[in-house]
């Protein structure tokens, strides 16, 4: 069952969309009742345009109008800009297009879904964190550790803009009919003790995972867009290991380049495992790089068979 707000905002824009002429409509277009619509008349908000043998179509009265906009209004002083977020994720080396694509969506608070599949620290993560850091009401669950019960509990009490998932990929099974269900028509059902709640939102979901492979058809189906993530170019994954370290962990830009390189070429990991040499260092030196870089490597998992250092590569 729709709210009332959702149903005069659905009008407003049906009668404000440039891309069509037809500036009135009928009510089973708006996912509404016939009883939602008589309620409205009632109440002043919608009237009766046309009506005929056939067909009966609406539109919104000058105080539905009103209503609708004032509280467009409201939220237009609770967005944020898409340039704050963009500069939130400038760690993030490259998918400019895809970065101003979910900027966008969110600042006009857009209710359109996007997943980031990829392999392990290629940008992914960092989007999710440069979103939570900058929307206030967006709300982080981490697959993992998320349960149906638990996500539905979170999406009732915080309402989010955006849905936030990482590893989505590794979400129990019965989360999906929860997330099917916001996905849409922004709705959240829940039956406990025989009691049933429901609520209405207009919610955004942005995930990320490692693969899809084993994800319902018909979740991925719910994106607008999927983006898959290539794994980073050596000079492209420097350049990240400069900008992460220096920016979030003050590593002078010379000792965060040495991580960066030494880091790929001897194979060890990703961007995360250039953090951890940092923090293995007792000293910003090189010397003290290269101890923390060959400790890794020497304890690395089947670093050999992972990855060969190039040829006459070798730790200084």
């Amino acid at each position: 069952m729709l709210e009332d707000m959702e149903i005069l905002r659905r009008a407003y824009e049906r009668e404000n969309d440039s891309r069509s002429r037809i500036r009135c409509w009928e009510y089973f277009t708006l996912g509404a009742s016939l009883t939602d619509i008589k309620r409205l008349i009632e109440e002043g908000m919608v009237i009766i345009s046309q009506k005929t043998s056939v067909v009966t179509r609406y539109q919104l009265s000058d105080k539905g109008k009103n209503f609708v906009f004032s509280t467009m209004m409201e939220r237009e002083f609770e967005k944020v800009p898409a340039a704050t977020i963009l500069e939130a994720m400038s760690l993030i080396v490259g998918f400019d297009d895809l970065k101003q694509a979910i900027a966008g969506a969110i600042e006009h608070r857009r209710r359109v879904h996007f997943l980031m599949s990829g392999p392990p620290a290629c940008g992914k993560s960092l989007i999710l964190e440069a979103v939570r850091a900058t929307v206030p009401d967006a709300y982080i669950a981490f697959g993992s550790r998320t349960s149906a019960a638990g996500l539905s509990d979170a999406l009732f009490e915080n309402r989010p803009s955006v849905l936030l998932l990482d590893e989505v990929d590794k979400v129990e099974r019965d989360c999906y009919a929860v997330l099917l269900g916001v996905m849409e028509g922004g709705e959240v059902l829940e039956t406990k003790s025989k009691k049933t709640r429901g609520i209405k939102l207009d919610t955004m979901v942005l995930a990320a995972c490692n693969s899809y492979d084993k994800m319902p058809r018909e979740f991925l189906s719910r994106f607008a867009l999927h983006a898959e993530f290539p794994e980073y170019t050596r000079d492209e994954f420097i350049e990240v290991c400069i900008g992460f370290l220096t920016r979030v962990e003050g590593c002078p830009s010379e000792i965060a380049e040495y991580l960066g390189r030494m880091i790929f070429d001897y194979g060890i990991g990703d961007v995360r495992k250039a953090r951890g040499a940092w923090k293995l260092m007792n000293a910003a030196s090189q010397e003290e790089a290269a101890r923390a870089v060959e400790l890794m490597y020497k304890y690395t998992p089947k670093a050999i068979h992972r990855k060969k250092a190039k040829e006459g590569a070798r730790l200084i």
